[in-house]
């Protein structure tokens, strides 16, 4: 009897022992990808990630999505511990650099040796760069999220059938639509992503980000008049009030022009009575435009349990996406990746205007310096913008605040 029970004993024992090793080795099977699709680009990706293991790789990419801000800080947290730490992540450019600086990132070059494939001669070039410091590559970008004027084509039809001519809105042509469309009930600007609508215009007009020694530029003569000119369309009565619901506004048809990222093609494509399209961002002259963009970005946290036989895989998983362009365009975004630019379908896809020409293509500004984030949260994350065009505070007093901000939490930073 007591033979018996310790036989069973032993295989309940080995059973439990194959049990851990059997999940142990489950999960070194897998590629941990961290990511923040939540949205409708979220199916896109999933397309991707079941086509790249459709392929039988030596790893399976596990794709876990979590809202952007749980993943930013979760990312310092798992680095720090040593555990849990993703094989692969997705990031947003402004990130990069900061993530950079505080060492959370290892460079790419394990990817690019393994596929070289994946170098600047198949990528936009501007948004390689985005990742590129001391240097060595610490980042591959995914897409372009330009950020321009979408439009209402039927109603710049019947306002202003010629403002398109030349590709480009001037804040000069875009006055001029305001009496004839306010008399009839139409707003003509949404007040939409006007940040990077004020960056832009600044941009055109000479403007940094930053110094070249480094200070924020914030309370900059041309912020000031970019910030000024977005109030004067408001006083000008062609713009929308606070708490109006912008989006819905323009697909229903009560506003011409709306600031908002590439990204909402496929919301907007769900109104199939809406003819709308996209052009770059607002400028004053059409010799000198821009527009700001965000961008998706594979990266590699420090993490010394990741193996080279993983890192292949994760270069093959990327050069997979970068291959598959046309497959992401398809979420709305502009790819990174060149290797559908001469596809006809991409082509006649709305967002491929952002680099259909070398202009087009110059014209595209990412925010890369380190401290961009406290930039953001002085000037756009602190709502200063909608104060200064509703008439609250003065274009100067708001800058002069954002830059004090900024500086303060560079000091903070720095010491």
């Amino acid at each position: 009897m007591k033979t018996k029970t310790m036989v069973s004993l032993l295989l309940a024992l080995l059973l439990c022992i194959g049990m851990v090793s059997g999940a142990s080795a489950s999960e070194s099977e897998e590629i941990v990808y961290w990511n923040f699709f939540t949205g409708p680009d979220g199916a896109t990706m999933s397309e991707l990630v079941d086509g790249f293991n459709a392929t039988n790789p030596a790893y399976t990419i596990k794709s876990v999505t979590m809202d952007s801000g749980d993943l930013y800080t979760k990312i310092p947290t798992v680095v720090a511990s040593g555990e849990g730490i993703p094989d692969l992540c997705i990031v947003d450019v402004a990130r990069v650099a900061s993530f950079y600086s505080q060492g959370l990132l290892e460079d790419m070059s394990p990817i690019t040796t393994a596929c070289p494939d994946i170098n600047q001669d198949n990528y936009n070039a501007l948004v390689w760069q985005s990742g590129t410091f001391d240097g060595q590559q610490y980042s591959i970008p995914l897409d372009i999220g330009a950020i321009g004027v979408h439009y209402n084509a039927d109603l710049v039809e019947k306002y202003c059938p010629n403002i398109l001519d030349d590709g480009l809105i001037t804040i000069d042509e875009l006055k001029e639509v305001i009496p004839a469309a306010s008399a009839d009930g139409i707003v003509t600007l949404g007040n939409y992503f006007f940040y990077e609508t004020a960056l832009a215009l600044a941009q055109g007009d000479g403007n940094v980000l930053f110094n070249e020694d480094g200070t924020p530029n914030a309370n900059s003569e041309q912020m000031v008049r970019a910030l000024n000119t977005l109030k004067e369309i408001v006083d000008l009565g062609g713009c929308t009030q606070e708490g109006d619901e912008v989006f819905q506004m323009f697909v229903s048809g009560e506003v011409i022009f709306m600031t908002t990222g590439v990204w909402d093609a496929n919301s907007l494509n769900s109104y199939p009575d809406l003819n709308w399209g996209v052009t770059s961002a607002l400028c004053y002259d059409t010799s000198s435009h821009y527009s700001y963009c965000n961008s998706n970005q594979f990266v590699l946290l420090k993490n010394d349990a990741r193996t080279d036989e993983k890192e292949a895989v994760i270069a093959d998983f990327i050069n997979y996406v970068r291959e598959n362009a046309l497959v992401w365009a398809g979420s709305g975004m502009v790819p990174a990746s060149s290797a559908a630019n001469d596809d006809p379908a991409y082509q006649a896809m709305k967002q491929y205007s952002f680099v259909a020409t070398e202009d087009a293509q110059q014209s595209l500004c990412f925010k890369t310096n380190v401290y961009c984030g406290y930039y953001d949260d002085a000037v756009n994350g602190s709502g200063i913008i909608n104060e200064v065009i509703y008439g609250y505070t003065t274009a100067e007093d708001a800058l002069n605040q954002a830059q004090k901000q900024i500086e303060d939490n560079i000091a903070q930073n720095v010491n």
